[in-house]
């Protein structure tokens, strides 16, 4: 069996690889996009960041049957502020709703870490926050945020589609790795867990990075803000006229 903290090591260093990628595929975009792009090289040097700290042992809670690394979920609160931000800026969501499906995001992976540290009643009421913070992010990205990217370009509403189904397919691997955990069914042992968290890691990422990078011309609608004109009456969540990005 291959020990633990190799298979962090292994895992940040393909991330990191990755993140390297995405600079120099960054660094030769237009200089008025490079702000996406900066986006995903943070979003996926973060994680790298996070195996490489759980690799040490570092900020580790007692959870139910072993210890974990709060890491893991440092790593993906920059992750998925840097899809949050890119959802919101390219659908061209106002500030209000980008914060709410932010909140909503990061509501979901902190509240696993707290269901794998509390138990009884007060397990029970975080799974089922979590359950909500999720139909909530779910809600967001299907109705006011595609309602919002419709008013775009349509090559900015194509970008968008890409992220917004990349999201939930990420999201319904990430949770189902979580729940077939040894934390949660105990399904599957810490190594089997582990990889497959990261080959999720890995191909939501790469396909983040893919995604973005390649459409430059959706990404220069979006910082020159073309668009049509706001409708205040669609039952936007958030009437306020500041865009996201």
């Amino acid at each position: 069996m291959i020990p633990e903290s190799t298979v962090y090591v292994l895992s940040g260093s393909a991330l990191g690889a990755l993140a390297l990628l995405f600079a120099v595929w960054t660094a030769r975009l237009p200089s008025a996009v490079r702000r996406y792009g900066l986006a995903v090289v943070v979003g996926t040097a973060s994680m790298a960041v996070a195996y490489f700290l759980m690799s040490a042992g570092v900020l580790t809670v007692q959870t139910t049957g072993r210890e974990q690394s709060a890491a893991r979920f440092l790593g993906y609160t920059g992750t998925w502020t840097a899809f949050a931000y890119l959802l919101a800026a390219v659908a061209g969501a106002g500030r209000r709703t980008a914060a709410i499906l932010l909140a909503a995001i990061l509501w979901v992976q902190w509240a696993t870490l707290v269901s794998w540290v509390v138990g009884g009643t007060a397990e029970l009421l975080v799974s089922v926050s979590m359950l909500a913070a999720l139909a909530l992010v779910v809600y967001l990205l299907f109705v006011p945020f595609t309602r919002r990217a419709g008013e775009t370009t349509g090559e900015r509403f194509l970008l968008f589609s890409k992220l917004k189904y990349l999201t939930v397919l990420g999201w319904a691997g990430l949770v189902t790795v979580a729940i077939v955990s040894e934390q949660n069914l105990a399904l599957v042992d810490m190594f089997v867990g582990q990889v497959a968290a990261t080959y999720i890691d890995v191909v939501l990422l790469a396909g983040l990075g893919g995604i973005v990078l390649r459409h430059v011309g959706a990404l220069e609608a979006t910082a020159a803000g073309t668009d049509a004109p706001r409708d205040v009456s669609s039952g936007d969540l958030d009437h306020d006229a500041n865009p996201a990005d």
